[in-house]
């Protein structure tokens, strides 16, 4: 979810070129506050500070801030050279997509009974991908690394909860979804600051490449 997860983060305000030399600016910092904005709302949800009547409200959010702005990033990110933002976003946005269709249409569909398991699969499917986005996020910087390592630990916790019906790891899978949505917002927010200011504002810890 991030952006700067190109070889060239870090370019200061100046219309520099992007990742492979695109003169494209980097769009991650959009993206990733899409990302969190999305993924606040939704732990808001799972931990109850908000009630189940809202989601016709949130499920909105996720089809059109989460979902398309994610995938229009990607796309851009293909253009930039940049694989990692393209291949994250490229799957995070679709996830909000999905699971809004599956919230808002599809669940209805199922068995009784059975479009539980359905969604546990679904999110345990992402936690695993969640965790190659994690290995890989190592030759980006610190705060994406938490990011990426909550957001598999969130997805592993509703996975289970949504499988066995407890309220209790749903809720605890909404808690953890604040948090990374938080370091999230942060981070996108280093970014844009990047940017406008030439310098990095916030510090995100850039690891080595």
């Amino acid at each position: 979810m991030q952006a700067t997860l190109s070889p060239s983060a870090g370019a200061g305000a100046n219309p520099t070129p992007g990742a492979g030399g695109s003169p494209l600016a980097d769009p991650g910092a959009w993206a990733v506050t899409a990302f969190a904005t999305t993924s606040f709302m939704l732990g808001l949800y799972n931990t109850h500070r908000i009630g189940a009547g809202s989601t016709p409200i949130v499920f909105p959010v996720a089809f059109f801030y989460g979902g398309l702005i994610q995938i229009l990033v990607a796309i851009l990110e293909v253009g930039r050279g940049n694989l990692f933002g393209a291949v994250v976003f490229g799957s995070y946005g679709p996830f909000w997509v999905i699971y809004g269709a599956i919230s808002t249409w599809f669940a209805k569909m199922a068995a009784p009974g059975s479009a539980s398991a359905g969604v546990a699969l679904f999110l345990a499917m992402f936690a695993v991908v969640t965790f190659y986005f994690f290995l890989a996020s190592f030759r980006t910087d610190w705060v994406l690394v938490v990011v990426l390592a909550l957001i598999f630990v969130g997805l592993v916790l509703l996975a289970i909860g949504a499988h066995t019906g407890s309220a209790g790891w749903t809720k605890a899978g909404g808690w953890v979804t604040i948090v990374f949505a938080v370091l999230a917002w942060y981070h996108a927010a280093s970014d844009l600051m990047n940017s406008t200011y030439g310098r990095r504002m916030l510090p995100v810890g850039r690891l080595a490449k």
